[in-house]
């Protein structure tokens, strides 16, 4: 058997796909009542001051009964006042409300805030980027019944 091997430095739509379809199609066979890719729930939670401005906002994505938590940001002179608490809060209960039994993130500097809302690490990455660390932490939001 001969296998050619190429690295593909800017890969185009096209491999992107196959390569998309291919994982899918295994997923599919291996858990076939997994819900497909489309049924992903992409939302923003945002909070805004009095002129209207972002303060800050929560980017997550619902999907395989969880909430990943993607990207989330606070501006420097609203932290501390509760507002990444609240923004937090409604996307967990979000998540809760649309099936979500377990919500994960990954973060390098706000492993504290978020393990005073009930998050646990689960896994550490050293080095990524380089001299710090990367934090993987979960939080129940549903028990088990």
């Amino acid at each position: 058997m001969v296998i050619s091997i190429d690295i593909l430095d800017s890969p185009t739509e096209k491999d992107k796909e196959i390569l998309n379809n291919r994982f899918s199609e295994y997923l599919r066979i291996q858990y076939p009542k997994l819900p497909l890719e489309s049924e992903d729930k992409i939302f923003m939670v945002v909070a805004y001051d009095e002129a209207g401005n972002y303060i800050g906002a929560i980017r997550c994505n619902l999907y395989w009964d969880g909430l990943e938590i993607d990207t989330f940001w606070v501006k420097e002179s609203h932290r501390g006042k509760k507002v990444g608490s609240v923004l937090l809060e409604q996307a967990e209960t979000i998540a809760a409300n649309n099936g979500a039994v377990v919500s994960f993130l990954k973060t390098i500097d706000a492993k504290h805030f978020y393990e005073r809302h009930g998050y646990e690490v689960y896994g550490v990455l050293e080095d990524r980027p380089i001299g710090t660390k990367l934090y993987h932490l979960k939080k129940r939001l549903v028990k088990h019944v």
